[in-house]
């Protein structure tokens, strides 16, 4: 073992590397010094750096596999935001934004692809929903969000002709995890879709395993 010394430059929160209040649990952090306004500033920051990033790479994935399935909406999970919804709205912009073609790296470019997308974190399973201009006669973005939201008690926090979201709360009483319910509500996206003649009926699983996630659950 080397020895515990705090080197990496003045990193305070990782000198106690034992110490159970060095990473700010909330279970028993009151103590510990809580992490100043400064800073919790840029963990956010970090984070939707992240987040736009993943946002921005997944949009460019959806439009390829959209575009050769032809498909007109997609449903997908994200992992950065972690089930924060803000930062999951902040994901579907970037998936949305037009690509710029003097960048070296191609982002977002499925704005014209309805989406709904899922992320779990401890607490609950964020749920947003996104419906193009061209495609708002065709589906409701509130109708849409607060079916998949009712088939596991979720809760539709604000909706719009664009953008819907809502959330389902972790409750273990109930057995309601967010990665346990986050396919099951990816599956009753598609079926709404697929009711409407919106999504293609289950003829094979070429366009599955990415629509449904199924990456993310390596094998339960």
């Amino acid at each position: 073992k080397k020895g515990a010394a705090p080197k990496k430059e003045a990193a305070p929160k990782k000198e106690a590397k034992g110490g159970k209040q060095a990473q700010g649990t909330d279970a028993a952090g009151a103590e510990s010094a809580p992490p100043s306004a400064e800073d919790l500033e840029k963990q956010r920051k970090d984070k939707l750096k992240k987040v736009i990033k993943e946002g921005g790479k997944r949009g460019v994935e959806i439009e390829g596999a959209a575009d050769m399935g032809g498909l007109q909406f997609f449903c997908t999970s994200m992992d950065c935001p972690e089930g924060d919804l803000d930062l999951l709205v902040e994901s579907m912009k970037a998936m949305n934004a037009k690509s710029d073609p003097s960048e070296e790296e191609r982002k977002g470019g499925s704005g014209h692809i309805g989406k709904m997308i899922f992320s779990a974190g401890t607490e609950q399973l964020a749920v947003v929903a996104y419906v193009p201009e061209d495609k708002q006669e065709q589906l409701s973005c509130g109708e849409w969000l607060t079916a998949v939201l009712k088939s596991q008690g979720g809760e539709v926090k604000s909706t719009a002709k664009d953008i819907s979201t809502g959330f389902v709360k972790t409750n273990s009483d109930k057995g309601v995890f967010p990665l346990k319910i986050r396919e099951p509500m990816i599956l009753e996206a598609n079926n709404f879709l697929r009711k409407l003649g919106l999504f293609p009926e289950d003829d094979g699983d070429s366009d599955d395993d990415f629509v449904f996630g199924d990456d993310d659950f390596p094998s339960a």
